[in-house]
């Protein structure tokens, strides 16, 4: 695990900026605290920050030279079956000088090229420099839970990359926004890539690899997308099945040479995690953060779920001022605006996770792989109403519009009203395309443009609807979102986070689960928890999703009133944002006003504040010591 960065020249004649790469890297010291490397030779500089988890030894160093000298590479994740690839490499007659999966990686490449992809299992992004064909070869892992950043610099002469957007363009470097950028953002919470919030930087997208030569072109290709096979009917073995495959992914993910825990919530994702590691790890410590406001913590139940499975609990209370004093460096941490409230418990929970170990497993992916979200549970009239004239959608979408946000029967009318393909784009919708109008200085793309090649994958391979919505979801919720805050939350101490349930062989698995067995008896994740149901109490299994709550719209009609208006007046956005809407939608959320919730203001807070970081330079990472 670690940061990883570099500078290819790929005009001839031209040398990469060493001192640049050297720079990215120690902006990134939090993703790897251990150990720092640099090689340069010719067109190329490499440099990578090193969070030694898998033999913490020299061996592990990087950059790391391969057997045959002919490759280095700097990498940033971990190959979970390193084991059998070894095993291939030593039957092949390579010797292994350590026991690091990173060299595992460096010589399966060697050995096969991009087809070493195929074998991989586990969680990564990689550059490889081939020395002999003057070739940069750059992977990411199929779900995106490693990050990989990348631009064209000094004129299209340089190819930059870095594992965050930071180290490409840090605060105050930020002089162009991209617009669409904005635009979706408003509507997601975050921005889906491969753009990103800051042109030219892009996001090299989960599942593909890039390759860059010298006097060529830089050429990204997509070596795996996700597939979904839903079966017809359930099947009697499927929970037998799930459990077998889960077991076996946390058996393989539990693998460390330094002191591993987990983190739990009070949801039936981390406690199954947790149930499965107890089994070769008892007393493993498990962590979790919550709020002193009622209703706004799950720290109660994810200790009742560690005493019964007989593990140790550390809770950690947040603070609105904490949370307060905390949330610019947050912000800065995400790199682009990201609107996820989850990511504020996330990140002091792996603050307190690091204080006692270096590696946490999490049940990141099991909603999006086994239908877990409430929005799944399509009733049967919405379903029915596809069926509809026009003029029947259209009278249900009047009836909505007359009825307040909240109130009920509300978003029932507006399902019927619209199609899947017009009203879906994730599990979060904030903005709709006219109030984004509103909102923005700027006209441009819609939203659709990111979903509607994923609703035609879903009508060729005759996807239901919620199989659709997953598929979705897997293709921007997860890596634009869940996995965003996840790998920064976590990074940002030092602290290496793993999710099991997003396992090439788990995905196997819950891709062929039948409708019936994700959304059914009135609940979601239907055999997930019949699976795990023998592990854990029935209220574990059975409790409804909470996600880590966070009481933003109580504290900001409350004690953080004052500290959301002034973030929102003294930010500068006017270039981008109508400032009288924005100052709107902070008017009627204080009004208590229904159709404004919290998440709209929480959008354009999150924004401000980015700009300010990031454009304004009103914090300064380095004086702060944020940034190394």
């Amino acid at each position: 695990m670690s940061g990883i960065a570099g500078c290819l020249a790929l005009a001839e004649g031209t040398r990469p900026d060493t001192d640049w790469t050297v720079r990215a890297a120690r902006r990134m010291a939090h993703r790897g605290p251990d150990d720092d490397g640099v090689f340069a030779d010719g067109p190329i500089a490499l440099a990578a920050r090193r969070l030694a988890v898998i033999d913490p030894s020299a061996a592990g160093h990087q950059p790391m030279r391969s057997s045959d000298g002919r490759f280095w590479m700097v990498y940033n994740g971990e190959i979970y079956n390193q084991g059998e690839l070894a095993r291939r490499l030593r039957a092949r007659g390579v010797q292994l000088r350590g026991k690091s999966d990173s060299e595992v990686l460096l010589e399966m490449f060697a050995a096969e090229g991009k087809d070493a992809l195929r074998r991989l299992r586990g969680m990564y992004a990689f550059a490889i420099w081939d020395t002999r064909n003057q070739e940069l070869f750059c992977a990411r892992d199929p779900f995106g839970i490693k990050p990989l950043y990348y631009t064209l610099a000094e004129g299209g002469n340089q190819l930059r990359f870095a594992s965050e957007r930071k180290a490409l363009l840090g605060a105050g470097e930020v002089s162009v926004i991209d617009p669409d950028a904005l635009r979706r953002y408003l509507s997601f919470q975050y921005v889906p890539a491969p753009a990103t919030m800051t042109p030219p930087v892009r996001s090299l997208p989960p599942g593909h690899f890039m390759v860059a030569r010298l006097g060529g072109p830089v050429d990204v290709f997509r070596y795996w997308r996700p597939v979904l096979r839903p079966a017809k009917s359930p099947a009697v073995d499927a929970p037998e099945r799930i459990l077998a495959v889960l077991r076996e992914s946390v058996t393989t993910h539990l693998r460390s040479d330094v002191p591993l825990g987990a983190f739990l919530s009070g949801g039936v994702d981390s406690a199954a995690i947790c149930a499965l590691a107890a089994e070769s790890r008892p007393g493993m410590l498990t962590f979790t953060a919550g709020f002193a406001r009622p209703g706004y913590s799950e720290i109660e139940h994810a200790q009742e779920t560690a005493a019964a499975l007989g593990l140790k609990s550390v809770p950690y209370v947040i603070t609105a001022q904490e949370f307060a004093a905390r949330l610019p460096q947050i912000i800065w941490q995400l790199d682009d605006p990201m609107a996820d409230a989850a990511a504020i418990p996330l990140w002091f929970v792996a603050r307190e996770a690091r204080r006692h170990v270096k590696v946490v497993l999490s049940g990141e992916g099991a909603d999006e792989l086994f239908g877990g979200y409430g929005v799944y549970y399509q009733p049967s009239v919405v379903r029915a109403a596809t069926r509809l004239p026009g003029w029947g959608r259209n009278s249900a979408g009047a009836m909505a519009a007359r009825i307040s946000q909240g109130q009920r029967g509300k978003g029932l009318l507006q399902r019927i009203s619209l199609p899947l393909r017009d009203r879906y784009i994730g599990n979060a919708h904030v903005f709709s395309g006219a109030e984004v109008n509103l909102l923005t200085r700027y006209g441009g793309g819609t939203v659709f443009d990111v979903t509607d090649p994923l609703f035609d994958q879903a009508a060729s391979a005759g996807l239901d609807d919620v199989a659709t919505m997953q598929l979705v979801d897997i293709n921007t919720w997860l890596p634009g979102d869940i996995l965003v805050k996840a790998d920064r939350a976590a990074m940002a101490h030092g602290l290496e986070l793993r999710s099991p349930f997003l396992d090439r062989e788990v995905m196997a698995v819950a891709s062929r689960l039948s409708r019936a067995e994700k959304t059914a008896a009135g609940t979601t994740k239907f055999a997930l928890r019949e699976a795990v149901g023998g592990l854990l109490s029935q209220a574990a299994a059975e409790r409804r999703k909470l996600g880590f709550p966070v009481p933003i719209g109580h504290w900001f009609r409350g004690e953080l009133s004052g500290y959301a208006e002034q973030v929102i007046h003294e930010a500068r956005t006017e270039e981008w944002l109508d400032k009288r809407e924005v100052l709107n939608v902070l008017r009627q959320f204080r009004a208590g006003d229904p159709e404004v919730p919290w998440r709209r203001l929480w959008v354009l807070l999150v924004f401000s504040l980015w700009h300010q970081i990031y454009v304004e330079r009103v914090f300064d990472p380095v004086k702060l010591g944020w940034e190394s």
